[in-house]
């Protein structure tokens, strides 16, 4: 009688242990993301939440009563993940109002199918941001080009043993406005736009005093251009090519 009782205790709990894993498997949802992903996602939706239905793993705390959840449809996920951010009463969250600012936005709501760039950081979806509002131009990338063509145009024509033809073919003042006066802003200008603008993380001001530098400035320039053209913009209407 005992061993009856005690091989049904057995048949029911070895019943229960496939209800808790589907259980258990719901409450999870998907599988994590994969770690140090960087991707874009479109925004599905925003929506208020308690902060307390926000995850404990979520790397980025939440120090107000109320939460904005950002709901994304990632590259090459399957699911929605949401990114989260805090909601004060007054000022917004800094990383909030960096990312409106990003995309051109007034209100969270405008968000809503707009394309962000984020890392995923403890298995959720961190928007890539900088600090600040925009800043620089992106027209300033055709100063860079003008500036700097008449140092390759003196290169150029050095290499080939032509250099006496420099000074005919470009006036020398012309050769000195373009190179201290035209190239150095421009790159500054244009390198605050691709900081502010893109996942690039050079510095502006090194950037811009190299670019001063004669010769020097012939192999820093074309590094600078194809490290901008890499740059991933951090919404997708504020490209870093004009």
């Amino acid at each position: 009688m005992l061993a009856d009782k005690q091989r049904d205790v057995t048949a029911e709990d070895s019943a229960a242990v496939p209800d808790e894993e589907t259980a258990d498997s719901d409450e999870s949802g998907t599988a994590p993301l994969p770690e140090r992903l960087r991707l874009y996602g479109e925004v599905d939706g925003v929506e208020r939440i308690p902060a307390s239905e926000v995850p404990e793993t979520f790397p980025v705390a939440i120090w107000t009563d109320e939460a904005l959840a950002l709901r994304l449809d990632l590259s090459g996920q399957d699911s929605l993940a949401s990114s989260y951010f805090s909601l004060p009463d007054t000022d917004e969250d800094d990383r909030l109002a960096t990312l409106l600012d990003i995309h051109g936005a007034d209100d969270p709501a405008d968000l809503a199918g707009e394309t962000v760039l984020v890392d995923i950081e403890s298995g959720h979806p961190v928007p890539v941001s900088r600090e600040g509002t925009r800043r620089g131009d992106r027209r300033a990338f055709y100063g860079v080009l003008a500036g700097i063509a008449p140092s390759f145009v003196f290169t150029l024509l050095s290499f080939f043993g032509l250099a006496g033809a420099v000074l005919s073919t470009i006036p020398f003042a012309l050769y000195l406005l373009c190179t201290f006066v035209l190239l150095p802003p421009s790159l500054y200008v244009d390198a605050w736009h691709l900081r502010t603008t893109t996942d690039w993380e050079g510095r502006p001001l090194r950037w811009g005093v190299l670019a001063v530098v004669p010769v020097v400035n012939i192999a820093v320039v074309p590094y600078y251009l194809i490290t901008r053209e890499n740059a991933r913009p951090l919404a997708l209407d504020t490209a870093n090519v004009p």
